[in-house]
């Protein structure tokens, strides 16, 4: 791998962890430089500044995120109740092991205004709702409204992350259960 590629790396993987920790708005180009050990000119030899960077990997990192989570939850082979417990699965494995990457995502997509966030595809509450959508056009659960049902999901499967993260609440090798029983009972399916 060539010099250039591992600095890039390097610069990336501390914008996200800032960014995560300080938020968009409190982030400067300098915190990045100096944490990255690089010169402020090296950042801008791969971006314009410090908000087409955050935009970029913001994209970057949330497809990565719902790519695995499209994956589970459209797996049609599987029962809704199963889908829906390996998707909670899925985030909180991700929020485990890619911490820094799942705040930026996060608590950071409210710092793009201008910006279209996302699209049907990366989009996590229109992924859900298709999802509660299709399970109710199958008879898999009861009628319900899917656009609010899949942010009342979100929010369930969500907060306790939040939480977490702010070392309000301590998370369990069974939260991930307990958080599908908890959004089940919502759909009146448990």
């Amino acid at each position: 791998m060539s010099r250039p590629v591992i600095k890039r790396e390097i610069i990336e993987e501390t914008a996200i962890k800032i960014f995560a920790t300080k938020g968009l708005a409190r982030t400067t180009i300098k915190d990045i430089a100096s944490q990255a050990g690089v010169t402020e000119g090296a950042l801008y030899r791969y971006y314009d500044g410090k908000e087409e960077m955050a935009w970029k990997l913001f994209n970057r990192e949330l497809e990565k995120f719902t790519r695995l989570i499209f994956q589970v939850l459209f797996e049609e082979r599987m029962c809704f109740a199963l889908r829906l417990g390996l998707a909670i699965k899925t985030i909180y494995d991700y929020y485990r092991y890619n911490g820094d990457q799942f705040a930026f995502i996060l608590l950071t997509q409210h710092g793009f205004p201008e910006e279209k966030l996302q699209t049907k595809t990366t989009d996590p509450v229109d992924m859900v709702a298709t999802f509660i959508g299709q399970a109710v056009g199958r008879g898999e659960i009861p009628p319900c409204d899917a656009d609010l049902f899949a942010s009342l999901i979100m929010g369930a499967a969500l907060q306790p992350l939040v939480l977490h993260r702010y070392g309000r609440l301590k998370l369990e090798a069974d939260t991930h259960n307990q958080v599908t029983q908890a959004c089940l009972r919502l759909l009146d399916i448990a």
